[in-house]
């Protein structure tokens, strides 16, 4: 009898603590409370205004989304160095030199003869959304259109195909979680994002681009 409450005291007690833990880590629907920085979103506007609004006309996504991504990717410059990943070359090395079989898709064939600076440039994050260079091949886009004059529009064709379905339903949580990790937001524990706060900061941006593009 003693053993029973005892065991049955444990499972009430890891299920409360079950609980708080998906309260504590479950989204935060009091995002509001995150800060932004009004300066970068104007800022962001003013740099991606245009460019955000035919590339969301052409692939029907959110231009506030749009905007809030290069926000959280970018600050809202407009010239965006690229960003190395040393681990993601690795990969694609083991690839090339069929000791991995692919990478997302990619194989040996697709890197044969490939140089060490066009390998890198694979390796590496390119323009306002910053997207890794091998992810091109999912359009069939140069890494090139990644950033320039046509980053934007390439960026949007990436969004659209990996997970557009996602913002046109409205779950731009899902959507933020998956450009940033490759998958949709946890059902459950904290969120798998560089920064904990990189979700909730972009649907407060996504707000304050909403306000911008309305009184415009």
């Amino acid at each position: 009898m003693k053993r029973g409450v005892i065991s049955a005291v444990v499972v009430l007690l890891v299920a409360l603590l079950a609980t708080v833990l998906v309260l504590k880590y479950k989204y935060k629907l009091d995002y509001a409370d995150v800060s932004i920085h009004q300066t970068t979103a104007e800022k962001t506007y003013k740099n991606y205004r245009e460019q955000t609004a035919a590339a969301a006309k052409k692939y029907d996504l959110p231009q506030e989304y749009l905007l809030a991504l290069i926000v959280l990717e970018s600050s809202g410059r407009k010239i965006v160095p690229h960003r190395f990943e040393k681990h993601v070359y690795a990969k694609l090395d083991a690839v090339a030199r069929s000791k991995q079989s692919d990478l997302e898709g990619i194989t040996s064939k697709q890197l044969y003869g490939m140089s060490v600076g066009n390998m890198k440039k694979l390796a590496s994050s390119w323009g306002p959304f910053q997207i890794m260079g091998y992810k091109s091949f999912e359009i069939g886009a140069d890494i090139d259109d990644l950033h320039g004059t046509n980053a934007v529009k390439t960026g949007a064709q990436w969004i659209d195909k990996n997970y557009g379905e996602y913002l046109r339903s409205g779950h731009f949580k899902d959507a933020f979680h998956i450009h940033n990790t490759g998958k949709p937001y946890p059902k459950l524990g904290p969120p798998k994002t560089y920064n904990k706060n990189y979700v909730p900061k972009g649907l407060r941006y996504m707000d304050e681009f909403r306000k911008m593009i309305k009184s415009n």
